[in-house]
């Protein structure tokens, strides 16, 4: 799957063996590094990217935006994550949106209704405009 970038430098990157979050001008860019989703990866993905929105509170970000390209698989614990990560999102009033979803993962996704939850994304025209 495509790797997507933006043109703008984040002014600020936290990295860990799962996930890359870089916050921008106006929202957080969340890339996912594993392939697999599953009861181990889960919970640290979740409760990194919470801290980041927690750390962005009272602040202008107003979306978060999390990267799928690199993953293949996802569990229910992965389903979990992605309805907590939203609902902490929303509590924040940030919007939440997807993009680099596999047909595999965004069926998965959508069998289980969790999109509802999601703007899907396609393209790093839109993630430039969000994110600014």
């Amino acid at each position: 799957m495509k790797q997507y970038t933006l043109p703008t430098t984040p002014s600020d990157r936290t990295q860990s063996q799962y996930v890359c979050i870089d916050r921008h001008s106006r929202g957080l860019f969340a890339r996912i590094l594993c392939p697999s989703i599953g009861q181990r990866e889960a919970p640290i993905i979740a409760a990194e990217i919470m801290a980041a929105i927690d750390g962005c509170a009272h602040s202008k970000v107003s979306s978060i935006v999390i990267d799928f390209a690199g993953v293949q698989q996802i569990s229910s614990m992965g389903l979990g994550m992605c309805v907590d990560i939203r609902n902490r999102a929303a509590s924040a009033k940030m919007k939440g949106y997807l993009v680099g979803t596999s047909r595999t993962v965004l069926d998965l996704l959508r069998m289980m209704k969790v999109e509802k939850l999601y703007t899907v994304l396609h393209g790093s025209d839109d993630m430039t405009r969000i994110l600014g």
